[in-house]
């Protein structure tokens, strides 16, 4: 865990990292939302090539519902985001922001709006279900380090 919430590096290849990554956010009841090829866009708006790395965001729309009930200014905290990219020796890392970053870990926010903060460790638990399969699909023991 570090600041950029959770990361993982698999012994898998980007295309694999990608749909594996997509399959198990699927899995867990996620709703993917949104899909940023950064590559593509600093291409295309920079003329700068750039390793392959995809921006997924994913939402529990039962989460979006109720954490809006409770407060509307929540919504730009919502969506988990999930980083994925290559490296040079054909790995791949995944790293994901927690839900309701950064509020969750915050006692006073926690105290304020306990069914909130019910829900954001409750998607937590998807996530770290997303990286424990990719643990597992990985073809070799991936190494967990904090982000950078």
């Amino acid at each position: 865990m570090s600041d950029y919430g959770r990361r993982i590096v698999v012994d898998l290849e980007f295309e694999t990292a990608v749909s594996e990554t997509s399959r198990l956010i699927r899995q867990e009841g996620l709703k993917i939302i949104a899909r940023v090829d950064v590559r593509e866009h600093f291409w295309r708006d920079r003329s700068h090539d750039f390793r392959r790395y995809l921006l997924i965001d994913a939402w529990s729309s039962t989460l979006a519902v109720e954490a809006l009930r409770h407060n509307l200014d929540v919504g730009p905290i919502l969506p988990i985001t999930f980083a994925i990219y290559e490296l040079a020796d054909g790995e791949s890392v995944v790293v994901a922001k927690e839900p309701l970053a950064p509020y969750a870990s915050n006692a006073a926010w926690r105290r304020d709006f306990p069914e909130l903060a019910a829900m954001a460790d409750e998607e937590a638990e998807r996530v770290a279900r997303v990286f424990a399969g990719l643990n597992e699909r990985s073809r070799r023991a991936p190494s967990i380090v904090p982000a950078a």
